[in-house]
């Protein structure tokens, strides 16, 4: 069941598990991602890549997001998930969503853009 649905971010309960769904071959992440790309020479910024920037962007920000999410990526998707204990854990997932949307909407002269030009070096790509 979907709890949370923007243009390429999904957050799903399947009653086991809480997980958010990013399609980094959408348009709009494409965009954010070939700035990116354009900042740091030769960043793909696919699932895996998605995943590495957030991972380390989470671990800086709001590590609270971070405890306990399993990460699946492959190929144009990013998923993380928590396994379902609780309403805390499906409320956690939902938060994870908007803080990533957040990030889109800050990407201009701060967020994304800055993370990628000033500590790009520091995330494990």
């Amino acid at each position: 069941m979907e709890v949370m649905k923007r243009d390429f971010l999904t957050v799903t309960d399947d009653g086991e598990n809480i997980c958010m769904s990013l399609d980094t071959a959408h348009e709009d992440v494409q965009k954010v991602g070939k700035k990116m790309a354009e900042i740091r020479t030769g960043l793909k910024m696919d699932g895996k890549g998605w995943e590495a920037f957030l991972k380390y962007y989470l671990d800086a920000n709001n590590p609270a997001l971070l405890k306990d999410l399993i990460w699946n990526s492959e190929g144009d998707d990013l998923k993380a998930y928590y396994k379902k204990t609780s309403a805390f854990t499906r409320a956690k997932g939902i938060s994870l969503g908007k803080y990533v949307m957040t990030l889109f909407g800050e990407a201009e002269g701060k967020g994304l853009y800055c993370v990628i030009r000033d500590e790009g070096d520091f995330i494990d790509w």
